[in-house]
């Protein structure tokens, strides 16, 4: 039974996947595409703002930075000699509603069999606030690093079959990463790291088989999830949170909320809160799914906790937190160095 959830609840994270990126999860990088006329290959470097950019690639790693140079630079290395028609293939044009429009590609349009070829690419765009970012890949590791400028993303969207991510950013209006919705992702690639020095608006993250590594500095609205896996969740600032893991630990830690969800399945939660935090911790019997769930030990760690049957009230109880699990769940005062013990 145990078992069948966990498929179950892995098919609905990929069908949420689907509507999350609004994408067929089987064609997420297409080799056969529009106006590949209009494309230009290899390696390039022009003056140019970018407001909207798209990378779609198979094998290798995706490297995107942003930089205080106007100018955009792209560059490829690959593992073998190649020509022009497997060599990468990019498109900057301005669209009407979109602004300036960067496209990159692996390749010529129509290419399918890559055999062992695998390419490295590194993009610099110039720092512009509002910007829309897409990370579209197959074997590719994802490293993006749009920080240290204090430039607002619009919106960044990075969707993987079999690549490991990595996330750097300052702040953004919309954040969305989802993949590795297959058992047969490499162990090494089971990661996805999100790193926010700023504010998210909405947060997406959603997973069958990474570790979800995520740490934040406020965030309104957030709902991350993944299975067979652990999440490791740090935020200074939440609006409203809801984190669910199937198969997976959980520790969790959140100095400032109003609400917060929990799903945690089959293995425990350790959610970590400011020492004066004030709350309500309210366990539920069903999980979203209407599955009747049944905790094994709960235990809320602070002082002057007051219990009722399945509620747990802290101070005056104006925070709230929901909880659904059948494992155990732990709420713990963070340990400041002025609170630990001192050394004998």
């Amino acid at each position: 039974m145990k078992k069948l959830l966990s498929v179950i609840l892995a098919t609905i994270l990929l069908l949420g996947t689907v509507v999350l990126t609004g994408c067929n999860p089987f064609e997420l990088v297409p080799t056969k595409y529009d106006n590949a006329d209009k494309y230009t290959a290899g390696n390039t470097e022009f003056e140019g703002k970018v407001d909207n950019f798209t990378v779609w690639w198979i094998d290798g790693s995706v490297t995107v930075k942003t930089h205080k140079e106007n100018t955009v630079k792209i560059e490829e290395t690959a593992n073998k000699e190649i020509d022009d028609s497997f060599r990468l293939h990019w498109r900057y044009h301005y669209v009407e509603g979109y602004g300036n429009v960067l496209y990159v590609r692996y390749s010529a349009s129509g290419n399918f069999d890559f055999g062992d070829l695998k390419k490295d690419i590194t993009i610099y765009l110039p720092e512009n606030d509002g910007m829309d970012l897409t990370v579209n890949t197959k074997y590719a590791a994802v490293d993006l690093d749009t920080g240290g400028f204090e430039n607002e993303l619009a919106e960044l969207h990075i969707l993987t079959e079999f690549g490991k991510v990595s996330a750097k950013i300052d702040s953004a209006d919309e954040v969305r990463i989802s993949g590795q919705n297959d058992d047969s992702v490499p162990e090494a690639n089971r990661a996805i790291t999100l790193q926010a020095s700023g504010m998210i608006d909405d947060l997406g993250i959603s997973s069958s088989y990474a570790k979800l590594d995520v740490s934040v500095k406020k965030l309104r609205y957030a709902d991350v999830a993944t299975v067979f896996n652990d999440i490791v969740f740090t935020a200074d600032e939440v609006f409203s949170l809801e984190l669910s893991n199937n198969d997976g630990t959980t520790y969790a830690t959140v100095l400032d909320f109003e609400q917060m969800d929990f799903e945690t399945l089959f293995a425990p939660c350790e959610l970590t809160l400011s020492p004066d935090a004030s709350f309500t911790m309210t366990m539920r019997d069903k999980s979203r799914h209407n599955h009747t769930l049944a905790p094994k030990n709960v235990s809320v760690e602070f002082e002057g906790t007051v219990q009722e049957g399945m509620k747990y009230t802290v101070g005056s109880g104006e925070k709230t937190i929901g909880v659904a699990t059948d494992s155990d769940f732990r709420v713990i005062p963070l340990v400041t160095k002025d609170d630990s013990p001192a050394e004998e």
